[in-house]
């Protein structure tokens, strides 16, 4: 655990998404810490509900002004820190913009830097994206991809990284929810940008917040390193037929369904160049020693499967909640 006060003071960046959002649930699990939540609009809903948690102080700071950073990070013991790229849509181009994202790194970096040589911060994670499984290839990455790597390497001219973990997750689980019609996690479909047969790593949201709570009570182990995270690696028709057995009661087989490149190069870009990228080559975590080194922590990662019955149970639950209403609605039940 992280040696400070009488309660170690984690701060949050980004603390209402959904990686600040896992972090902060499993901080608060394994408890022993004061956190500060920072978020651009404390008064959102999602701030408010964090602000009910225990030991959670909602903070206002934005990653575009770095005196706001300052002000949160005063006091603390370690810093979560996680950038987004995901500016204004635009047709054929999406929404990232990569100027955006690398203000954001430069100004998180400046402000830890800052911290720290007040003498009190001992470690920061940075949240990055997953490397190549083989990194001599070069295969052309997406940009919300180099962001990220691109601010590693000013973490590392920095001199940050005496106390910095770089946590490097893979595609998400959540990823495959859309509310696009037609092309949504259901009974009869499974979505994805690659082509059915290529292996795609794939991790839950929540465990960026399981392994930075790891880090977090581990720092001898994991300062100085980055570490690719993935918990799942399967191909679409792998996935579709899971999800098959899963919902049981019914005969017909889930059916994998690549999303049109076309469409994505039309919606969202980098995504398109994203599905390239894992078609040629792929996320580079090593999933075995990931399970190994859980083990000797304590921590279990969350299955594909695990993840998938979760959302058919709430699938379930929601529709019968729908039928009652309709049967209230239609014969005054």
């Amino acid at each position: 655990m992280i040696k400070g006060s009488e309660r170690p003071v984690i701060s949050v960046t980004m603390a209402t998404g959904r990686q600040g959002r896992a972090v902060i649930r499993h901080l608060i699990r394994k408890g022993g810490f004061q956190i500060r939540a920072i978020t651009r609009n404390p008064s959102s809903p999602n701030a408010r509900k964090l602000a009910e948690y225990p030991n959670v102080e909602i903070f206002k700071g934005d990653l575009l002004d770095q005196s706001s950073l300052l002000r949160a990070f005063s006091e603390s013991d370690g810093v979560f820190g996680n950038t987004t790229p995901t500016k204004d849509w635009k047709l054929f181009k999406g929404s990232m913009s990569r100027e955006y994202e690398l203000e954001q790194g430069r100004n998180l970096i400046e402000a830890v830097k800052t911290i720290r040589s007040q003498g009190r911060l001992k470690h920061f994670i940075f949240s990055s994206i997953c490397k190549a499984k083989e990194p001599g290839k070069n295969h052309r990455a997406p940009g919300h991809f180099q962001n990220k790597w691109n601010i590693e390497e000013l973490i590392y001219a920095a001199g940050l990284m005496e106390i910095t973990t770089i946590l490097r997750p893979s595609s998400y689980f959540e990823n495959f929810e859309s509310d696009l019609p037609g092309i949504n996690l259901s009974y009869k479909t499974f979505p994805g940008l690659i082509e059915p047969n290529k292996p795609w790593q794939t991790i839950a949201v929540d465990d960026v917040g399981l392994w930075a709570m790891a880090v977090f009570n581990n720092p001898n182990k994991f300062i100085g390193k980055g570490i690719n995270l993935a918990g799942e690696e399967m191909t679409g028709n792998q996935m579709a037929h899971l999800l098959t057995k899963l919902k049981r009661f019914e005969d017909k087989p889930v059916q994998y369904f690549k999303i049109p490149r076309s469409l994505l190069k039309v919606l969202e870009h980098d995504l398109a160049t994203m599905a390239e990228w894992i078609e040629r080559g792929g996320y580079g975590a090593n999933i075995d020693e990931l399970k190994t080194l859980g083990n000797e922590l304590g921590i279990q990662m969350t299955s594909l499967s695990s993840w998938l019955s979760y959302k058919l149970a709430v699938q379930k639950s929601d529709f019968k909640s729908k039928k009652i209403i309709f049967q209230s609605q239609v014969y005054g039940q």
